[in-house]
């Protein structure tokens, strides 16, 4: 990856922080509302007493190393990568091998710290239905997501292999956009849908940016 590329996608994704940031803040902001978010709430507590339960705590700990693994070979694919192998231990340790050029490696690397894997399967199947937000849907989204956010905590850590070969700032950077993005993402398209969800986050960030093009110049 040469100097240039990753000097031009670091200053990229600062512009992005401050453009992300206000719709980030008020899809957060809907958070207080019981009234739309009471069956992602009632999801996300399920999530989180079946957790606690011990005889379920070693196999969870075995799908957390597995989504980890599979955001990675995705994101993979996506960039067009050649997937080698995905190996998943009992230990909860695991590794992904591909081939290919340098292209989206920072993306690859980091994608199971910002890329709630189930969540997006579930928005993705709610695209085939009728009546996409449903109670039913509310609740397994909070599920899914509660799910990310306990991977998140349990494998996030300064010294993870994935975040300092990218760099500590340069992964930190990242890491903070795409969260921001997706978790954006999640509590809109729990409320409206995940098509209206994703639309109005993309206009909001387009909004930002041309308010700040206009009064920079």
């Amino acid at each position: 990856m040469s100097l240039l590329y990753r000097i031009i996608t670091f200053l990229l994704m600062l512009f992005g922080i401050l453009f992300v940031a206000p719709e980030f803040w008020d899809a957060v902001k809907m958070l207080p509302r019981f009234d739309i978010f009471k069956w992602f709430y009632l999801g996300a507590v399920v999530y989180v007493v079946l957790r606690l339960m011990p005889f379920l705590q070693v196999n969870s700990r075995w799908l957390e190393t597995t989504s980890h693994e599979f955001s990675h070979a995705l994101i993979g694919l996506l960039f067009l990568k050649d997937i080698k192998s995905l190996k998943v231990s009992e230990n909860g340790s695991g590794e992904v091998w591909h081939s290919g050029n340098g292209i989206g490696k920072t993306c690859i690397s980091l994608a199971p710290y910002t890329f709630p894997l189930f969540t997006y399967v579930l928005m993705i199947i709610s695209l085939l239905l009728s009546a996409p937000v449903t109670p039913m849907y509310q609740v397994l989204m909070g599920f899914t997501f509660a799910f990310h956010v306990k991977c998140f905590a349990w494998q996030t850590r300064l010294d993870q292999t994935d975040i300092t070969s990218q760099g500590m700032v340069r992964s930190l950077v990242f890491i903070v956009l795409f969260l921001m993005i997706n978790t954006a993402i999640v509590l809109l398209a729990t409320r409206y849908g995940f098509a209206d969800g994703v639309e109005r986050l993309a206009k909001g960030v387009f909004r930002n940016f041309v308010m700040l093009w206009v009064k920079e110049f």
